[in-house]
């Protein structure tokens, strides 16, 4: 996910959280491939996996931010894992998921939807308690 602002030309990456881009009840499938994580800096991310229920809990808990907000919270060396959504309309998005923070994005070929979800920091480590209270802030 560090490299989803560089990745995509400044247009893509809104300055605001767009509102109707996508939907988590719009949910048809979710697919992890390949499940492992891996880190854009030297992070150790070898014991860090993303399957699909971890995909749908953030989904499902995260909401919509902002680019800006997004580069102020990263952390270069956190681990990050990639799935895939197909809505109900059929349209197809990336799923990109930073362990650290509760951050990620989704995105298609012409947006990218950053998001936020408080819960979901540590959501990759292996014992992590799917869990909405009782969380520690992100960052470490």
């Amino acid at each position: 996910l560090a490299m989803a602002t560089t990745t995509f030309p400044a247009a893509y990456a809104d300055a605001g959280p767009a509102r109707n881009f996508w939907r988590p009840k719009n949910l048809r499938q979710a697919t992890v491939d390949p499940p492992s994580a891996r880190s854009f800096g030297q992070g150790n991310c070898g014991h860090l996996v993303l399957d699909e229920r971890r995909l749908r809990f953030f989904l499902s808990h995260a909401r919509a931010d902002t680019s800006d907000r997004y580069d102020q919270a990263m952390q270069t060396d956190d681990c990050n894992a990639e799935g895939h959504i197909v809505l109900k309309d059929g349209r197809r998005f990336k799923v990109s998921i930073d362990n650290w923070t509760g951050w990620g994005a989704v995105s298609d070929e012409r947006t990218t939807q950053f998001l936020f979800c408080r819960a979901c920091a540590d959501i990759l480590e292996p014992n992590f308690p799917f869990r909405t209270s009782d969380r520690k802030p992100p960052g470490r």
